[in-house]
């Protein structure tokens, strides 16, 4: 898998590359099809002072997409949190994929069409026990959507002390939903029809 590396206010050195490179080639095979995948470090101010490095992680499989973020004031920890979240995130998400080859298979043997094909990807990760079921839908909840522009949302959101708002907004004629970032400051979700 082909990472690129990109940072922000933090010189890229060549000690800290292959610091990064060595770190990164210990991680698992990922057993999916990747279409991209990056690793950011950036510095940022903390309102107490002083500096703190943030390391993000992404990789885009063509399923999902598997993000891990760490902070920390020491570089290197920060790249190794970073890492280490997303090496169990790559294990949560083998397991995933073991567990819904097996359902899959499963069905299709109660059908009769499917075969049992054990393959190298099988072998290569921990068993999965068979009791083990995925996350569920617990909850639903039901709520007028009223239009306002995103100060609007913002107050409301404030008011209400939550960490996200859904609202509609009136200037792209659809439903957003605005939430509160790490950092204090606030990130919009926009859809778009893919």
């Amino acid at each position: 898998m082909e990472i690129r590396l990109r940072t922000l206010d933090v010189p890229l050195t060549a000690a800290l590359e292959r610091y990064i490179r060595a770190r990164l080639a210990k991680l698992d095979r990922i057993h999916a099809r990747v279409a991209d995948a990056r690793f950011d470090l950036r510095s940022e101010r903390q309102r107490s002072g002083g500096e703190q490095f943030v390391a993000q992680f992404t990789i885009t499989t063509s399923s999902a997409i598997l993000r891990a973020e760490h902070r920390h004031r020491d570089i290197h920890q920060a790249i190794d949190g970073a890492i280490d979240h997303m090496a169990s995130q790559i294990r949560r998400f083998r397991k995933k994929q073991i567990l819904n080859r097996r359902r899959s298979r499963a069905s299709g043997q109660a059908d009769g069409t499917a075969q049992h094909e054990a393959t190298v990807k099988d072998l290569t990760v921990p068993a999965v026990e068979e009791d083990e079921t995925p996350p569920a839908v617990v909850r639903r909840k039901r709520f007028t959507v009223y239009p306002m522009s995103e100060e609007e949302a913002i107050e409301q959101m404030e008011l209400l002390g939550h960490d996200f708002f859904v609202f509609f907004n009136p200037s792209d004629d659809q439903i957003n939903v605005l939430y509160r970032r790490k950092d204090g400051h606030y990130g919009l979700i926009q859809p778009v029809l893919g």
